[in-house]
């Protein structure tokens, strides 16, 4: 018996361990993940100046205005430094994160738990879903209590958020179901892109268990599949982030590591740049005209492909691959005030990207009908929103966000317990 036990086991090693030898799980080191969590929180800044943007200053984003265009916002718009404020791109690049953090954990813990990934994926439900919901009933409670000033129609449209004839029912549709499998943004209008993570993950997920055996053909298989999606209209092109994501995870940076720091820097500078660049792309532009003929180009042969997705996503993904390219060469034992800001910064990102609509639509609004549209004005909503959207996210994450990704970790466990005891 204790033979036969024996036999079992070292065979179920061998094989943990032959699995693993096959992905090649992707090691992820503490400056890697703290730079990481740093991208995914500062996109959820550049969020943050899009919508407010938007609400004083259209034209910096479409180059168009109700009125008189600002001077200074059109000099932005035809400049190549609009990165900052491209909140479109930075959801494109919330994608692509998505995509290499769940394709890398997966290849580091399924060798060793058969059922990691059906509980991954049984999960990611609530662990999206609790926090959603729970912006969805702040959305409501705005509404019932009146908190969201109401403005003289046709100003902006961004002041006409949220529309205060939704009910208790249209309420409760969208926190059980109708956010995260349709998208609806009734509540809050950020809530577009959270149905598409959760598909997304999914797949990255479905995509893992298909093709986890050769780590060379998950590589092959995820990059075609996202350079084909990724030619389709908007509403099947942003899926190409997440293979992406999932193909970056099977790579080794190790060797790109090891080169001198000079060597380095020529590699993942120029990348990082270039993705900046391609991140704030508007096809009508100054900076960006000269794509003109290539984007005629690709359309000719995909004439629904859509360009303000695919330089987005192709600056997206050079600032990944120049941050998984440098990340991780030096490690310190204590990580210094930057490392700490970023990861801080990263915790709260989830949190800050679904409460800033109702910071931005209650003291934002007050400030704008109250000032005016004029600089003053902008940078006061600024210094508000951005404060009062971190001071109540602190707060959301503690008590929301944290405990809803404990909760879904029990919910996974309980499940596949349950299972097996049955």
């Amino acid at each position: 018996m204790h033979k036969a036990s024996n036999a079992s086991s070292d065979s179920s090693s061998e094989e943990a361990a032959r699995a693993q030898l096959t992905t090649r799980p992707v090691t992820t080191r503490g400056s890697q993940s703290t730079m990481l969590d740093g991208v995914r929180g500062l996109a959820a800044i550049s969020v943050i100046f899009s919508h407010v943007f938007l609400l004083y200053y259209s034209e910096v984003h479409y180059g168009l205005a109700d009125s008189v265009p600002s001077a200074l916002a059109m000099s932005i718009f035809n400049s190549p430094f609009t990165f900052f404020y491209r909140g479109g791109a930075a959801v494109l690049l919330f994608f692509l994160l998505s995509g290499y953090v769940l394709c890398s954990a997966c290849i580091k813990k399924a060798p060793l738990n058969n059922n990691y990934v059906p509980m991954a994926a049984s999960k990611r439900y609530l662990r999206l879903g609790l926090p959603v919901a729970t912006a969805v009933l702040i959305g409501y409670l705005g509404i019932v209590f009146n908190a969201f000033p109401s403005a003289p129609a046709g100003i902006n449209n961004f002041l006409d958020f949220p529309d205060q004839q939704l009910g208790f029912a249209q309420m409760l549709r969208s926190a059980l179901f109708g956010s995260m499998l349709f998208g609806d943004g009734n509540f809050d209008y950020v809530l577009w892109t959270i149905s598409v993570e959760f598909y997304g993950s999914l797949l990255v997920f479905a995509v893992f268990a298909l093709t986890r055996k050769n780590r060379m053909f998950s590589i092959v298989f995820c990059t075609a599949l996202a350079c084909f999606l990724l030619f389709l209209p908007k509403a099947y092109s942003l899926y190409s982030l997440f293979f992406f994501g999932a193909a970056l995870a099977y790579i080794d940076f190790t060797t790109v590591r090891r080169l001198s720091t000079q060597q380095l820097a020529l590699l993942a500078v120029p990348l990082l740049l270039t993705g900046c660049y391609l991140v704030g792309f508007y096809e009508t532009s100054a900076s960006y005209r000269w794509l003109e003929p290539l984007t005629v180009l690709y359309q000719t042969l995909a004439p629904r492909a859509d360009p303000s997705v695919i330089y987005p996503a192709l600056g997206a993904l050079c600032i990944l691959v120049s941050i998984l390219a440098g990340a991780g060469r030096h490690s310190t034992s204590e990580p210094g005030s930057g490392a700490k800001l970023l990861a801080w910064v990263g915790k709260l990102s989830f949190s800050v990207y679904l409460l800033h609509p109702f910071v931005l639509a209650t003291a934002g609004k007050y400030i704008f009908l109250e000032m005016g549209k004029n600089m003053y004005s902008l940078l006061a909503c600024l210094l508000v929103v951005f404060s009062g959207t971190y001071f109540f996210s602190y707060f959301f994450y503690k008590h929301v966000d944290r405990p809803s990704t404990k909760i879904a970790d029990q919910f996974g466990k309980r499940l596949f317990m349950a299972r097996h005891a049955g």
